[in-house]
């Protein structure tokens, strides 16, 4: 079952402002739900959600919206057109835990 992110979980009591971007997020160890300010930069995101779904921080990640990857990953989320609302990302493993044979 999945868990929601804990600092900025749907469920934590505080009400989505106007700039809250809220991310199911599907990963190697399950999908991630959480919100995220729209100007939060995509390496918090990755580094976030790596934390909260225990994958490995020493491996890299690429946050893809569809077929686009969120990069460079140091702009932040409205630069990729994910404003206000609910949106279906996925996480991938990019590091040593991929196998390319």
């Amino acid at each position: 079952m999945s868990q929601d992110n804990k600092g900025h979980s749907e469920n934590s009591g505080k009400g989505h402002d106007d700039d809250d971007v809220v991310l199911e997020i599907a990963t190697p160890n399950g999908v991630f739900r959480g919100s995220f300010d729209k100007n939060d930069k995509v390496e918090k995101v990755i580094q976030e959600v790596v934390r909260d779904r225990d994958l490995a921080e020493g491996d890299a990640f690429e946050l893809y919206y569809g077929d686009d990857r969120l990069e460079p990953v140091n702009r932040p989320l409205v630069s990729f057109g994910l404003k206000k609302g609910k949106y279906k990302l996925a996480l991938v493993a990019t590091g040593s835990g991929v196998c390319l044979s």
